[in-house]
This record gives structure tokens, C-alpha cells and sequence, in this order.
């Protein structure tokens, strides 16, 4: 994959624009928005998304998920999760984006292994065979218009028995699609575990923006052995 970042239009990513094109169900111009890839980084930072990361890389250190562990990085965007990774010594990571410039810009970093450059469909098989990762990481993917709890059976698939999943909801979904309701989520994790797929899942709040110091849940959902 070509690395040329310097072709990728710069200009301010403005979150009130994307969370429009959200709400409008407009995909194409969604997607055409995120081929902002230096925009949307310099939004990141400055929102202070790498606290999130951080936090969530965390997480895996604290189940004791082996430093050489499988991971996959879904919805990477520009690899700011991949660099907190990498931080606190997970270096077995792959990045999967729909949008091609963001991996581009997630190439220049080094930090992930491969990168896979596919989308999260609901009923769509994504070219991974399955059992491959240790881990699933999806940090600020799990929202209106992205990556939804019916995609949840395909990211299993893809995860090694024993293997996790881990991903934040943002507090604006939960208050305003239902599906995205925490009485809807936590249903459908336990459905999971009620049908024997998974032994357990738990919740813990972490901070996602240094910045505003914004809130949001994150899931850790344990597939069966």
C-alpha cells in the first residue's frame, strides 16, 4: 500500500459535520468525509484520543493478554490505537479501515504488521479466515452508521477461542439510537453468553477525550474456550 500521506487533502475534520452525515444515512459522503485522513488526525489529537487508546490498551494488559498475542485494530483509522499499543508492548497488531487514506496514514506510523483494507457489513464475510486474532479492538468504531451489534457474530468468527473483544460507545449514541441503548447492548452480550459462545462480558468506564474529559463505556466481551 502506497504511503504518500502528502496527497491526502488537509483540511478541519469538524465533528458536528460528521455526526450529520450520520444522521442523514449518507454512507458515500461519509466515507468521502473520512478520506480526510490529516484532518481527522489533527482532530484526534486535539480532542486527546490517545487517553482512550491508552486506556483501552490497558485493558488488555490487565486480563494478562500475552505481549506476542494476535490483534486485530478494527476501524483504525489514522493508528492511534495501534501507537498505544505498541506503548505498552502489544507489537502483533494489524489495522482493518474501510477508507484506504486512513491506512495510508496509519502506514506512515509503523506500528501495525498488516493492513487490511475492508468494511464491517452486517451478513458480509470479511476476507479473514477464521480464529485468527488473540484480540479485537475497537475504539470509537462502535457507532450510528459504522460497526453495530449485528456485526457482532462476524467479529467472533474471526476471534481465536478464548479470544477477546473490546469496544467503547460513545455516550451520544447510547442517548439517541436504540440500538445503541446500553439495555440493548448489554442484551445482546448476554445473549452471547446465554447461548454458550462466550463465558462471560463486563463493563468499565474510561475516559475517551483528555480534552472535555468524555466518558464512555467500554465492553469486554470473552469468547468460549
Amino acid at each position: 500500500m502506497a504511503t504518500n500521506t502528502d496527497a491526502i487533502e488537509e483540511r478541519p475534520f469538524v465533528r458536528t459535520e460528521i455526526v450529520q452525515l450520520i444522521i442523514e444515512g449518507n454512507p458515500e459522503k461519509m466515507f468521502e468525509y473520512y478520506k480526510n485522513a490529516k484532518g481527522y488526525e489533527q482532530y484526534a489529537v486535539s480532542l486527546g484520543k490517545a487517553a482512550g487508546a491508552l486506556a483501552m490498551a490497558k485493558i488488555l494488559e490487565s486480563i494478562h493478554l500475552g505481549k506476542d498475542s494476535r490483534i486485530l485494530d478494527v476501524g483504525a483509522g489514522t493508528g492511534i490505537m495501534g501507537e498505544k499499543l505498541k506503548e505498552v508492548g502489544y507489537t502483533n497488531v494489524d489495522a482493518l479501515d474501510p477508507v484506504e487514506e486512513m491506512l495510508q496514514f496509519a502506514q506512515s506510523k509503523g506500528v501495525y504488521k498488516e493492513y487490511i483494507h475492508e468494511a464491517i457489513i452486517p451478513g458480509k464475510k470479511v476476507n479473514i479466515a477464521d480464529n485468527t486474532y488473540d484480540a479485537l479492538c475497537l475504539l470509537g468504531a462502535f457507532l450510528t452508521g459504522h460497526i453495530t451489534t449485528t456485526s457482532l457474530p462476524e467479529l467472533m468468527r474471526i476471534t481465536k477461542p478464548g479470544g477477546v473483544i473490546v469496544f467503547n460507545v460513545f455516550q451520544h449514541w447510547m442517548k439517541t439510537d436504540p440500538e445503541f441503548h446500553k439495555d440493548s447492548i448489554e442484551a445482546e452480550l448476554q445473549s452471547f453468553v446465554d447461548n454458550g459462545s462466550c463465558t462471560k462480558w463486563s463493563k468499565q468506564d474510561i475516559t475517551v477525550f483528555s480534552s472535555n474529559g468524555e466518558i464512555t463505556p467500554v465492553y469486554l466481551l470473552t469468547l468460549k474456550q
